[in-house]
Formats: structure tokens, sequence, C-alpha cells
């Protein structure tokens, strides 16, 4: 479960997000690769106007392992080659955030930037605890040195943590996360994973059993370490969520805990 991909930088791959939750996938390599789909329409399209997308501040680079799971949260299967799947489109618009009202009935995206109700707070359930581990989330030890700082209590989250520190994407299990952080755990122990090591992100999330993702466009710190049987617990502080991310963070932990 906890793969440690290299990105072979040929090709690259962005998301657009509204609340962090991705509603458009784009894959691009110049000059010959310019593909998107979305939530509501899962294939690949062709359009060269998407290269455009490297100079939009809303658009988010994320790994192949990232980008895999926000096409499978939409029922569709991402291969690393890039044939031609689809239809050409003609060009879009030059800002993939103002869309036309053309532009976003052609891709199924007519939603974007339309309020879909105000996020509530989660219920949240009492500090999750795992057996060796503190309660806190603080290691104690020689391993680190560090306390972790919780502003918010974590809820305990059954699913993945993609995450993208520079070149290497690791995927592992995610054990529960908050506004302020998460934990997850790799089935061995990992050297270069060490208290006060920096991860770029940005982070992907996947609740377990249903199409939940949620694309966090934010820096993190590894602050604690505990090995726990077999396995290895790391602890993960955020740096500050933006308004948007912080309410779709609310939905997603809300929509996990149906």
């Amino acid at each position: 479960m906890a793969a440690l991909i290299r990105d072979t930088r040929e090709m690259s791959y962005l998301v657009l997000t509204d609340r962090a939750v991705p509603y458009l996938l784009a894959r691009l390599r110049w000059p010959d690769v310019a593909q998107a789909m979305t939530v509501s329409r899962p294939r690949w399209l062709e359009d060269p106007g998407l290269f455009d997308l490297h100079y939009d501040c809303g658009a988010v680079n994320v790994s192949f392992a990232q980008a895999a799971s926000v096409a499978a949260g939409w029922g569709s299967r991402l291969r690393p080659e890039a044939a031609a799947e689809g239809p050409v489109m003609r060009r879009m618009s030059s800002s993939l955030l103002e869309k036309s009202r053309r532009n976003g009935h052609a891709w199924s995206i007519e939603f974007v930037g339309r309020r879909r109700g105000s996020s509530r707070r989660v219920a949240y359930p009492r500090p999750v605890s795992v057996k060796g581990a503190p309660a806190d989330g603080a290691a104690r030890g020689p391993e680190s040195a560090h306390l972790e700082r919780r502003r918010y209590p974590r809820v305990r989250i059954d699913g993945t943590a993609h995450i993208r520190s520079g070149p290497a994407s690791i995927s592992a299990g995610l054990v529960d996360l908050s506004e302020g952080g998460m934990r997850f755990v790799q089935p061995g122990p990992q050297p270069a994973l060490t208290p006060g090591a920096a991860l770029d992100g940005p982070f992907l999330f996947a609740a377990e059993g249903n199409a939940s993702r949620i694309c966090l466009d934010v820096a993190g710190r590894i602050v604690w370490r505990r090995s726990i049987g077999a396995s290895t617990h790391y602890g993960v502080a955020f740096s500050d969520l933006a308004e948007a991310e912080n309410e779709g963070l609310q939905l997603f932990l809300a929509a996990a805990h149906r």
C-alpha cells in the first residue's frame, strides 16, 4: 500500500477545484497532448486551449498517482499513455476559471462557481488514538522532539492519502484528518520520512467506500513518527488552509461519516 512513484516529467497532470474538490482533470505534454475530463464527463477530450492551464493560478499540479485517484472517483481508469480517446473540441477561453456559458456547457461543468449550500461543521467524535501511540498524536521518545500543535480535533477516516513532495508521490493509509493536519500509516519504516521533513503538497485524500476526493494545495511537515508493530505512523501538520479549502474539507469529512 505504501507505493513510491517517481514522475517521469514527460506528462504533467493538473486539476481545477471547487472548494478543494476536483472537477476538471487535465494531462498535458507540449506540443502533442492537451486532454481533459470532468466529473460530469469522465473521458478524455482534446483541446489545445488546455495548455493555458500552465499559466492559470487556480490550477493545481498533481502527480500521476493523485490524478489516477481523481479519475477513479469519477469511474474512469487512468493509464499512463496519452493516446487520444475522444473527439477534438474547439479551443477554450484562455481563463478556465472564467468560463463562457458555451464552454461550461461543452465540458458539463455549469455548476462551477455556484454555491452548493453553506458548509456545516462536523460533529467530531472523541479524539482518536492508536494502540501504542499517544492519544494527542505527539511522539514521545528519541524519534522526535516535536510536539504536534493540534488546534482542531481529528476525525477518523478510513481511506488513502496521496502525498506529493517534489518529484515523489507516496500512497499510504489515511488514519485521521482535520484542518490542521493528518495521520497516515505505512506498513514498514520509511527512513526518508523523518520528523521535521517538509512535504510540498498538494495532498489528495480519498475516502474508502465512496467517491469522495479532496485536494488540498498546502504544504505540510512531518512532526512525529511512531513504529507500532510492523507499521509506521506519521503525524503531519498543514500550513494554513484557504477559506475555500477549509469549507471543502468540512464537506469531505461530513460525507465520510455518513
